[in-house]
């Protein structure tokens, strides 16, 4: 692995340095640096709007003491900055400890010493400005010419190549090379006074390869095909429904409503439907719900890039790891940090993860998904007399305090005695976590199973996520629509 200049400030010597003096010091410390570089491209109705390229170097320390935090962040990463620095923040953490009530220790941890670097079939370094900004036009111009009904595009693309260091306590030194992409499409067409809306993206963690997979190379079409589809759908009326949820839906739900109620720091403030509920029922039977960001993932999903929500560790060093939140309907696990996992007395799960060098750690999902059963789509229409399959997720709403969740799909389609009737558009529907987890009544197979990817917020951070499912039916859902 070819290591960033920037980076060669981290030697053995340093390294000994910071051991030293964090000797009768500190109980823990950390330090994360790393050199980005990438690109912005963004279109809309085919014009550019901006092309942006950056480069930046990050580096932060953290320090603990009997419960209190310091952090700092460094604008040079020079070893004499790199140990004054150091002190400093040492100082930061006393301060922390006299003023903080709570006090905890952090659970040792092993000491790690490995490089990583993605598999990139085809190298940022490789691939021309001019040609990703001509992949951004041939998007803008599928979508602008798809209908003389299109009123608007827009298509940004992102990528990143990013070299990172990772050094803590317990002597892990860990160095990675990644390289990060992202495409987004959003369309709007209009008829008739009545404005609808086709959004789909696609991100990895790989190479230029990730724009040359089907999926994005057909994703402004299905953006464009999305928002003609609608135009001609009816809003539904509201009332109490079976509704079938599709796989990018299912990961939502399991994402928003239940996911952000697994996270440990939201338990240990008491802002969790979830808090004293370890080893209890939540759920029917059959709902087994797991995080898993290993890399490894791609591969399930025939691709050739790794899924944009997978890390190889969290940004506290700790490894990605399958962590089992519910199994056949039981709570057994919340996800955490090396904070939360220390005051819980269990072991951390690779969950501490930030979206910069310069931002602190915080309980974050991975990829989360509800794992498969048996049931296949058709069979479940079938099994339905009055009822509403939804597909394709718009926006929506969860308190994981209250369990209270609103969301909105973006194309539905009416279910009248096992057949499919006419399509719906404008279809919401919510309820209470707990009580939804065990109206499931069907789970679908490998076969119904899919992923989406995304930015999660939280905090003020958005971190890169994925979520997924096979399609479920639900009983009893209260379901909305604009009339």
């Amino acid at each position: 692995m070819a290591e960033n200049n920037e980076l060669l400030v981290f030697t053995d010597d340093l390294i000994d340095q910071l051991h030293d003096n964090a000797k009768n010091e500190v109980e823990y410390w950390d330090i994360r640096a790393g050199v980005s570089k990438g690109n912005t491209i963004e279109f809309s109705d085919e014009k550019s709007k901006q092309i942006t390229s950056y480069l930046l170097t990050g580096c932060s320390i953290r320090t603990f003491i009997d419960g209190g935090w310091g952090f700092r962040v460094l604008k040079s990463v020079s070893k004499e900055n790199l140990l004054k620095e150091f002190t400093k923040t040492v100082k930061l953490a006393k301060l922390s400890s006299s003023l903080c009530k709570f006090k905890y220790h952090i659970k040792e941890g092993n000491a790690l010493a490995q490089n990583f670097k993605v598999n990139s079939k085809k190298k940022l370094a490789d691939v021309d400005l001019s040609e990703k900004i001509e992949l951004v036009k041939d998007h803008e111009s599928i979508a602008s010419n798809y209908s003389k009904l299109i009123k608007n595009t827009r298509t940004i693309y992102l990528d990143s190549h990013v070299d990172l260091i990772f050094l803590n306590a317990f002597g892990t030194k860990i160095k990675q090379e990644l390289e990060i992409l992202r495409l987004f499409s959003s369309v709007y067409a209009q008829n008739k006074g009545i404005i609808q809306n086709g959004t789909n993206s696609v991100g990895g963690v790989g190479g230029f390869e990730v724009m040359n997979t089907e999926k994005a190379l057909s994703l402004s079409k299905k953006s464009s095909e999305q928002a003609i589809k609608l135009l001609n759908a009816k809003s539904p009326i509201g009332g109490s429904f079976r509704v079938i949820l599709d796989s990018k839906l299912t990961g939502t739900f399991i994402h928003e409503a239940l996911g952000h109620a697994c996270e440990a720091d939201l338990v240990l403030n008491k802002e969790s439907i979830l808090t004293g509920k370890i080893g209890k029922k939540i759920a029917m039977e059959d709902v087994s719900v797991v995080d898993d960001p290993r890399f490894g993932q791609g591969e399930k999903f025939d691709l050739p890039y790794e899924l944009f929500g997978c890390y190889f560790i969290d940004e506290e060093g700790t490894p990605a790891q399958k962590t089992v939140i519910i199994r056949n309907g039981i709570l057994r696990s919340f996800i955490h940090s090396l904070e939360t996992a220390s005051r819980m007395n269990v072991d951390p799960n690779g969950h501490g993860r930030a979206n910069s060098n310069s931002s602190k750690p915080q309980v974050r999902m991975g990829f989360t998904y509800l794992e498969p059963k048996d049931w296949n789509l058709d069979e479940m229409i079938e099994d339905t007399k009055k009822g509403i399959l939804c597909e394709d997720f718009q926006y929506g709403y969860t308190d994981p305090t209250t369990g209270n969740f609103q969301f909105k799909c973006r194309i539905s389609t009416r279910i009248e005695n096992g057949e499919r009737k006419e399509n719906l558009r404008d279809v919401s529907f919510g309820g209470m976590t707990l009580d939804v987890l065990n109206k499931i009544s069907a789970i679908g197979n490998e076969s119904t199973f899919n992923y989406s990817d995304g930015i999660c917020g939280k905090g003020g951070q958005g971190i890169r996520v994925c979520d997924g499912g096979p399609y479920i039916r639900i009983d009893d859902l209260t379901v909305g629509g604009l009339n």
